[in-house]
């Protein structure tokens, strides 16, 4: 009986050996293989990174809602902002102290009071609503909605409410930031846990002296509070909140500057528009019509393009225009000289070594350094920018792309561009145009075209053309500011194969007209 045991035994024990291994060389094998589908699946994250990036790379002035990151947000809303401008692109360098974010709040629903440590000037996108600000140990409530232009200073405590049942308030702002250039902070006054209040941040025998009152009273008074910055809030306190707010002081008095001193917020619908037509408007709001835009040099206009309808070419003299859609889909075209000479691509490598260093202390630090070492370059490359840059005229590249809402473009100085409306729907951009003063909108086509007040002899000297072509291209659009856009100006198939045929010199001469236009800047 011994004897018989002792084999079966070792039977038994080999099976197991036997079976443990294969057991170690099955998870070794499923190990690599989770290791093999995670480096596929990091490839094309990668990819698709790289990929978005390259596209960012190639149109460097237009920005997409992905582009936004949340930079608050709660079950009834939130906040979202644009990266810095100039971590997005070197081009963009000029408006380093500006962002751009979006309030957005549910329906019936209140934003907590806070400041920031930058100026805003925001728009109204949709929606109704209350606004308070807190300034000089003065309190104003107003009223706003779609079209309103308001202005809030940096450290004035504000808060909002949602005073519309359906609909969510939806405010497009720009920010100047004061403390870091490109960088702003929100600080919230009232609060609990969610968010934060600034006063239960100091120690609690501050607390206790600054209030007189005991540490038990403190954390609970600012302990209650975990909803987030945006809250909901009942029929009756919207009605209390809405009972406080007046209607500002603006009424209609374009073209005239307004009387006397008026407070609140300005709603650039309610005033005439600036140019009007079958094919758009345009309001616009600046220094002599909103006196609260003065400080800021910030000029702010709404653009509203007719369904299948363009905007005339145009550029600014002085003015940065960053423009967010409102509503409506359509494409921009921006002329651009700095892509045509390759600018852009030692940038891209720049901005994918920021993306991939991410957020560590050890990034940033090689994030720094790197940084000062990519300006060092930029500018001992200087003589040779400016060789090339003595070439003007030699070629542009342009930037087209497609608008939809809470899309956000930048058209730097100089730069034409183009806004086209789709055929199924009007095309509305609310603009805020930076270092407004003294900025002069140049049309290159239109009854106000620049380019029909050049001599006779200037024109001829310019395209190479007789006078007479010159006026006949330069004539021939009678409208200003907005045109029938590409589709609706062809007159069908037949008239563009004649257009086609008869074209020849006058193309040649609108190309020209083109690039004298952009490359005298």
């Amino acid at each position: 009986m011994a004897r018989t045991t002792v084999p079966f035994l070792l039977i038994l024990l080999l099976g197991t050996l036997l079976c443990a291994a294969s057991s170690r060389e099955w998870e070794r094998k499923r190990e690599r293989e989770r290791e093999q589908e995670q480096g596929r699946h990091e490839r094309r994250g990668e990819e698709r990174e790289e990929e978005q990036q390259g596209e960012e790379h190639r149109r460097p002035y237009v920005f997409g809602r992905r582009s936004f990151r949340s930079a608050a947000r709660s079950e009834h809303g939130s906040i979202r902002a644009l990266r810095p401008f100039h971590e997005a692109s070197e081009l963009l360098r000029g408006i380093r102290d500006y962002r751009v974010t979006v309030l957005e709040a549910n329906p019936r629903s209140f934003v907590v009071p806070s400041h920031t440590d930058a100026h805003s000037i925001g728009y109204v996108v949709q929606g109704e609503g209350v606004v308070t600000t807190i300034e000089n140990g003065e309190k104003r409530s107003y009223a706003i909605r779609e079209g309103h232009v308001i202005v809030l200073p940096a450290g004035a405590v504000t808060y909002f409410a949602n005073t519309d049942g359906r609909r969510k308030l939806v405010i497009a702002k720009i920010l100047h930031t004061i403390s870091v250039p490109g960088h702003f902070q929100i600080f919230f006054g009232p609060g609990g846990r969610n968010p934060q209040s600034i006063v239960s941040s100091f120690s609690k025998s501050v607390q206790r002296a600054a209030f007189k009152t005991s540490s038990d009273r403190l954390e609970k008074l600012f302990g209650k509070q975990d909803k987030g910055i945006i809250v909901r809030a009942s029929e009756q306190q919207v009605r209390e909140l809405r009972r406080h707010a007046s209607e500002g002081g603006h009424g209609q008095h374009w073209p005239l500057p307004p009387f006397g001193e008026s407070h609140g917020p300005y709603n650039l619908l309610e005033q005439r528009p600036r140019i009007s037509n079958r094919h758009g408007q345009l309001y616009e709001a600046d220094e002599r019509s909103f006196r609260d835009l003065a400080e800021h040099d910030i000029r702010v206009s709404l653009v509203n393009i007719t369904a299948g309808s363009m905007s005339a070419p145009f550029y600014n003299t002085r003015s940065i225009k960053i423009a967010y859609v409102v509503e409506g889909e359509g494409h921009a075209e921006i002329v651009c000289p700095h892509l045509s000479h390759g600018g852009q691509s030692q940038h891209g490598r720049w901005s994918e070594r920021r993306e991939r260093q991410g957020r560590s202390s050890e990034g940033r630090r090689r994030e720094q350094r790197e940084s000062e070492e990519e300006e060092e370059r930029w500018r001992e490359k200087g003589s040779e920018s400016e060789e090339s840059e003595e070439q003007a005229g030699q070629g542009y590249q342009t930037i087209r792309a497609r608008l939809s809402r809470g899309t956000v473009f930048v058209v730097p100085v100089g730069h034409p561009v183009v806004e086209v409306a789709s055929r199924d729907s009007n095309l509305q951009i609310a603009c805020f145009e930076v270092q407004a003063n003294q900025n002069e909108r140049v049309y290159l086509a239109g009854q106000n075209n620049v380019l029909r007040k050049l001599d006779n002899a200037a024109k001829e000297l310019a395209f190479a053309a007789s006078q007479k072509e010159v006026d006949e291209v330069l004539d021939a659009q009678r409208d200003q500011g907005f045109f029938a856009g590409p589709e609706q100006s062809g007159g069908g198939q037949e008239r563009e194969r004649e257009e086609e045929r008869g074209r020849g010199r006058r193309e040649d001469v609108a190309e020209t007209l083109l690039r004298m236009a952009t490359g005298r800047l």
